[in-house]
């Protein structure tokens, strides 16, 4: 024991089993013979050195420490909703890791191939047809119900001083299995208690707060809330425009709409999302629209799709049952397909307002020209002006200058990725380490939406037009085409054989996203090389990108 109270285990003394997980921080173990509370199995996390570098043991004592002192109740409530550290592991003096609970069984999905993998939100937030596939249906309900039940744990979590800090789809655990949709969530070091934080908050691409935000708050997590319910109604890992998701509950959408506001002040509170979440989880429809319902019991029942042990997941279709002939008239209409628009979401006033805008800099840009043109005084010997517009056009040049740097260096870092991607499709299709191929496309994935989160942040207004909006869509849509083989992979493993990956929809729907990407590629190239030249930056053709 330690002065605060965390409870501290030798690793001599635990039964290490299976390898659970190995990621960047570190490896988890299942520990035999342990139970946390005499109830729960227990895993161990063993940290890498660089993240043991980086560790603040004190901070992580404080969270061992943080449950004993609490009432039993909310020990419990905490074992069933997140994988909290529930004691320090050390050898000698030193602190290795902590234990924590394991998964639950009901966090688990089976994919088609037989493999069993953790049930992240990831999965849902892709076109209905591949998480029918993968998940089984999932309804506008019980989408609701899974968006209460976070909403609810997060809530609660606020109010005993923890902040999730990487609200992402890849430490959101979901299950459809019992009578109310449930999370659980992982990572948990990573939280941070009474604004201290064990380590250093990072931010997964795509899903990082508005600049200049920091991550350590609860305003930031009712951000991330917001973008999560905005995303799994528009079906994409991308996006923020909150129309789909008003289209099938108005009041949960205006509240989505607040979430992703800019100014931390006016976001609203994960409590202020509870009531209408549980009135749109009584409500909402269980089928989508244009979708025939899948057959079995209505939301609400546990079964479906195949689960942990061959537990069916609610909602989704009985193994041989045919879908019924018709269905129930949707409730609601889909969104109309919205292209991405730089700088985040726009919602209708925001729409009216930019094209006012953009009336507006028409009209100065034709006055800048006239007054260029003869339109001054009359006498157009007016020197100030002249020496006015002089400096203007070296200010000018200047801030190209800097934008052109700055856009070559981010060029620079998006170096070399193609040929890993190429090599990862060549050993898809001979169906050779597809365990690999799945890291490269979704590493790939994730920095091409790294690097149009940095795009979005330089002001490159000087620069021709059209040049950013060009790269913004060849790394959007070569990112659409990672998360495609992803996808390719996840429908194969098990059962793969040559020619089995270009059966796939997933398949055509990289090679679509893959033509769209090499349009905008060449379209950027024949921009910027003129630029590159005027500058001595390097040419490049459009593979390099």
């Amino acid at each position: 024991m330690t002065g605060s109270g965390a409870v501290r285990i030798p690793k001599a003394q635990l039964v290490l089993g299976r390898t659970l997980g190995d990621g960047g921080q570190g490896t988890v173990w299942e520990v035999e013979k342990r139970l946390i509370n005499k109830t729960w199995p227990v895993a161990y996390k063993e940290y890498k050195p660089k993240a043991l570098g980086q560790l603040r043991v004190d901070v992580l004592d404080r969270m061992v420490a943080f449950l004993p002192g609490r009432p039993p109740a909310v020990g419990e409530w905490m074992a069933r909703h997140t994988a909290w550290p529930a004691a320090l592991v050390t050898e000698g003096s030193d602190v290795r890791g902590f234990l924590m609970r394991q998964i639950p069984d009901e966090f688990f999905i089976t994919v088609p191939s037989g493999d069993r993998k953790t049930a992240g939100f990831e999965f849902l937030l892709n076109p209905l047809d591949f998480v029918g596939k993968m998940v089984g249906e999932v309804s506008p309900r019980q989408t609701f119900g899974l968006l209460l039940a976070l909403a609810d744990t997060l809530q609660r979590l606020h109010e005993l001083g923890v902040v999730a800090g990487d609200l992402s789809p890849k430490n959101l655990l979901f299950s459809l299995a019992g009578q109310r949709p449930g999370c659980f969530l992982i990572d948990c070091d990573a939280m941070g208690l009474a604004g201290a934080w064990a380590l250093k908050p990072v931010q997964t691409p795509g899903w990082q707060l508005p600049a200049d935000e920091v991550p350590e708050t609860t305003q930031g997590d009712g951000y991330k809330f917001a973008l999560l319910a905005t995303r799994l109604f528009l079906h994409e890992q991308h996006g923020q425009d909150t129309d789909a998701l008003r289209r099938v509950d108005r009041t949960v959408g205006d509240l989505a709409e607040r979430g992703l506001s800019s100014t931390p002040s006016d976001r609203p509170t994960l409590s202020e999302w509870l009531d209408p979440l549980r009135r749109a989880f009584d409500t909402a429809p269980v089928t989508w629209p244009g979708r025939r319902p899948a057959g079995g019991p209505t939301p609400g029942a546990a079964s479906g799709g195949t689960g942990p042990g061959g537990t069916r997941l609610q909602g989704a279709p009985a193994p041989g049952a045919a879908a019924p002939a018709g269905g129930p008239v949707p409730s609601f209409v889909p969104p109309p397909y919205r292209p991405a628009v730089s700088g985040g979401r726009r919602s209708g006033a925001g729409r009216v307002a930019a094209a006012v805008i953009g009336a507006v800099l028409v009209l100065v840009a034709l006055g800048v020209w006239w007054n260029g043109h003869g339109g001054g005084s009359a006498s157009g010997s007016d020197g100030a002006a002249d020496t006015t517009t002089r400096q203007s056009e070296t200010s000018t040049t200047s801030a190209r200058e800097t934008q052109a740097r700055a856009l070559n260096g981010l060029l620079t870092e998006n170096t070399g990725r193609r040929g890993g991607v190429a090599d990862a499709v060549a050993s898809l299709t001979q169906c050779n380490d597809l365990s690999d191929d799945r890291r490269v496309f979704a590493d790939a994935a994730d920095a091409r939406a790294g690097l149009v989160d940095k795009l979005d942040a330089l002001g490159l207004d000087e620069l021709p037009d059209g040049l950013a909006s060009d790269l913004r869509t060849a790394w959007r849509r070569s990112e659409a085409a990672d998360r495609a083989y992803v996808r390719v992979v996840d429908a194969v493993s098990g059962d793969c054989a040559s020619g089995s990956a270009a059966a796939t929809s997933a398949w055509h729907d990289a090679a679509t996203a893959s033509d769209d990407a090499t349009k905008a590629k060449k379209d950027f190239v024949a921009a910027w090389n003129p630029v590159a030249e005027e500058y001595g930056f390097s040419r490049l053709a459009w593979t390099d990108l």
